[in-house]
This record gives structure tokens, sequence and C-alpha cells, in this order.
């Protein structure tokens, strides 16, 4: 529902309809895998509670992780054209779904077209996501890449509401945020040292915490725009 509520005026009616979603709840355990690649799907897991990442793995065991999937977001949504995933989901914390069937879904979205836009909006959002992540693992530095991806991953936070005025808890290890931005353990941590030393992050018991923003922000080259939140309210305002 707040995930929801960034993209549509939400009114009684549709929080109904939201809250007559039949599904069922499944828990999983820290480092479980939700979904295997190749896997035939038969349902769309909207995340309630804990983190998990979408990844792929080549023949040698190198892996890159696609994004992180936080509460409120939804996987598996190919169900809904194909049959097979074409990726694997795993948990990096316990986590807990609501497990819904393809027709439940697609009714759900037949029934309020408030909803619908919402969820293409949600959709349009995750792409954006997947652009960054090309340009930022092509194009930009170390530090960059690092600076981009916690502030990314903050204001992601920001919408579930998990977050405090300057930080998050970041349950990801440093191997996990290597392999999303193509860095090896080592240089992830190195490059996270150096921005504790620039005054620019601390780090403490998991937590990010942001002693200049706005400079990380510069020097990551990090424009919230893609979020296209704005856009949204925008167009909103026009209809």
């Amino acid at each position: 529902m707040r995930r929801i509520s960034f993209y549509a005026d939400i009114d009684d009616i549709d929080r109904d309809v939201i809250m007559r979603l039949e599904g069922r709840e499944q828990h999983y355990e820290k480092n479980s895998e939700v979904v295997d690649a190749g896997q035939e799907l038969d349902r769309v897991l909207i995340v309630k509670e804990g983190w998990a990442i979408r990844y792929k793995t080549l023949e040698d065991g190198r892996r890159q992780v696609l994004n992180v999937l936080l509460p409120g977001d939804m996987f598996d949504l190919q169900v809904l054209v194909a049959a097979e995933a074409d990726h694997s989901v795993k948990t990096v914390t316990s986590l807990t779904a609501l497990s819904v069937k393809p027709s439940v879904f697609r009714r759900l979205l037949t029934e309020s077209g408030k909803l619908t836009l919402a969820f293409w909006w949600m959709q349009v959002q995750e792409e954006a996501f997947l652009r960054e992540q090309i340009v930022r693992n092509g194009q930009q530095t170390a530090r960059e890449r690092i600076g981009h991806f916690l502030l990314e991953l903050y204001r992601r936070v920001q919408i579930t509401g998990a977050h405090t005025d300057d930080g998050f808890r970041v349950p990801l290890t440093q191997t996990v945020i290597a392999d999303a931005l193509g860095l090896t353990p080592i240089h992830t941590n190195r490059v996270l040292r150096q921005l504790e030393r620039d005054g620019l992050i601390a780090r403490d018991n998991g937590w990010i915490l942001f002693k200049d923003e706005a400079r990380l922000a510069e020097i990551s080259q990090f424009d919230p725009s893609y979020f296209h939140l704005d856009a949204f309210r925008m167009r909103l305002g026009r209809e």
C-alpha cells in the first residue's frame, strides 16, 4: 500500500480491492533461493518484509546482481506472459512475501484503472533502475558506482519508511555490493573505507549514515529524476 500510494491517490475503493487480494504468505530464511533460473513460474510474489536480490550466474560461477528487491516490490510478473524464470532470486535477510496466482493478479488489474496505472508506473521505474545500472557499471568509477548505488537504495528505502533522516540499514554484504557493481569485494571495501575517511559516509553496525549527502550525490552524479515520482504526480494532476 505504501509503495503504490507513491504512484496513485488511493481511495477507499482501491484500498479495499488491494486488501481483498487473495494470496498466501510465504516465509523464507536468510540466504534462501526463492526462484531458480529455468524454474517454471506459477505465482506473483510481493515482498512484505525483508530484502532479496535478483541475479544471474555464469557457467563458471561468476554472479551479476541485477537489482535489489525491497518491501513493496513485486517479482515474477513475467509469469503473466511466460512460464519459465530467466533469472534467480535469493534472500539476503529473512523474507516474507505474499504469493498471488496470476489469475488473481489479472483480476486486480481489471477492477481498478488507477491501480493498473500505478503498477505500470512501478514497472517504468524498475526499467529506469536497470538503465541506471547499465550506465553505472559501464561508465562510472568504483567510487562513483558505490556512492550512486547507496544513494539509490536510500531513496528506495525512504519509500518503505524504513530509514532515518541521515541513513538506513543496509543488510547487503560487501560481496553482494561488489557483484551488483562489477567490482571485487576487496576493492569495494577499500572504496567504502575511503568514503568514510573523506567524511562522506559512516558505517555503524550495518547502517550507512550520510555525513555529506549533497557532496556524495555530486561526486556520484546522482540525479534522482529517474525515479519519475515528480513526472507521475504532474501527469496525475493534469488528468
